[in-house]
């Protein structure tokens, strides 16, 4: 059965929380966002709902096999507003206020980091913002994480513009085989996990 590439909705969120706590898996997860914790998931479920509705830079994507939704993806995507080019993600200055159950201080640790590095690297240029994707465990390496990662890609290519991306140890040779390059990286404290940080050249205007 074909994937279909579609927007999500509000409606959708419920399920795609479960996707991402499915998904991730590795130690840093597990010590941050607990997945028994119903805490978790209704402030996962939340915390989407409201990007969705009041950060105009979010495109939440999904694929569905059938009538099932077996992954998703957000992308933020460059726009103008108030005479200043938008990107979206966290605020490394105003991160959210993290659930009941969850790692306050990991959280804050590890989103503060990947915030104020993209900070560091990306400045104030435009680019496009691979901020996650999440796929069934039993669904992945069939094709649904690649057409999620096109879809952003092509419109960067399109605008000849950067895009940034986090990558756990097991993804990053998944993104370089999109072009992505490792531009730096960093562990948490007490973890063994390392989170990298990759770039993707613009594409150069004819």
């Amino acid at each position: 059965m074909s994937f279909s590439l579609l927007p999500a909705t509000p409606a959708d969120m419920p399920i795609l929380t479960s996707i991402y706590l499915e998904a991730f898996q590795n130690e840093l997860a597990r010590v941050a966002f607990p997945r028994s914790s119903p805490h978790i998931r209704e402030w996962w479920t939340s915390m989407n709902i409201d990007d969705m509705k009041n950060q105009p830079s979010g495109r939440f994507l999904k694929i569905v096999e059938g009538d099932v939704i077996v992954a998703y993806a957000k992308w933020n995507v460059p726009i103008i507003q108030g005479g200043e080019t938008i990107v979206g993600g966290d605020d490394p200055d105003n991160l959210p206020t993290w659930p009941q159950d969850a790692d306050v201080q990991l959280c804050n640790e590890f989103f503060g980091r990947l915030a104020s590095e993209r900070q560091r690297i990306m400045g104030k240029r435009p680019h496009y913002y691979l901020e996650f994707i999440a796929t069934l465990p039993e669904h992945q390496g069939k094709g649904a994480a690649g057409r999620m990662i096109r879809w952003g890609l092509e419109q960067a290519d399109r605008d000849c513009l950067e895009a940034y991306v986090e990558a756990s140890p097991v993804s990053v040779p998944v993104y370089e085989h999109y072009g992505w390059k490792v531009v730096g990286a960093f562990t948490p404290k007490n973890l063994s996990h390392v989170e990298s940080f990759m770039l993707r050249p613009a594409k150069q205007r004819d």
